[in-house]
């Protein structure tokens, strides 16, 4: 008996000593001595009886069936302009008019597939530049149309042979500027599935 009493004591007088205990004399919890506040440390948070909240996903998701098939539009669309314009070897009328009508079909594809999502508006940015120089071809491969006979054919050094010429450049450079521009909105597409995951 005289030994645990002499443990107590000692355990009494450590408490006012050091102020704080790690632990008590039984092995539990130690109690700071009166008078003396304790401050959590750098590495211990204040126990709270508030729930740990459930992570949740703050990004916008895999894509949806709606952004991909706006997606799918985009692409089938531009296949069917290069495929118009790989397969036309001579430049009847008829043709230099299906060309036009072809680059025209940018324009449409949008005002029938809408603007896309939010997270599809840098894609839809170089549609819309693409389109616009659709847009400018089309004009070009119409006057071409316009000043030549149905076989294609203008009158040697004449205005309309001038005209022609020029159209059909531009014509051609519009398609190249706008598919090059469609290869790039493709490429942007890409980067936001993979970034969907």
């Amino acid at each position: 008996m005289p030994t645990i009493a002499r443990r107590h004591a000692g355990c009494t007088v450590a408490a006012v000593a050091l102020a704080l205990l790690v632990a008590g004399c039984g092995g539990g919890a130690a109690t700071p001595a009166a008078g003396t506040t304790t401050q959590p440390s750098a590495t211990q948070q204040p126990t709270t009886n508030t729930p740990t909240p459930t992570p949740t996903k703050t990004g916008p998701g895999p894509m949806t069936a709606a952004e991909l098939a706006w997606l799918t539009a985009v692409q089938k669309t531009h296949a069917k302009i290069d495929t118009t314009f790989r397969r036309t070897t001579n430049l009847t009328r008829a043709a230099m008019l299906s060309l036009s009508s072809s680059l025209g079909e940018c324009r449409r594809m949008l005002r029938r597939i809408g603007q896309g999502t939010v997270r599809l508006r840098p894609v839809l940015a170089l549609v819309n530049k693409a389109c616009a120089q659709f847009d400018k071809g089309a004009k070009c491969w119409a006057t071409a149309a316009r000043v030549s006979d149905a076989g294609g054919a203008v009158e040697a050094g004449t205005p309309a042979e001038r005209t022609q010429s020029q159209a059909i450049a531009c014509g051609t450079a519009g398609y190249g500027d706008g598919s090059n521009l469609l290869t790039d909105a493709e490429a942007k597409a890409e980067e936001i599935k993979l970034a969907a995951g």
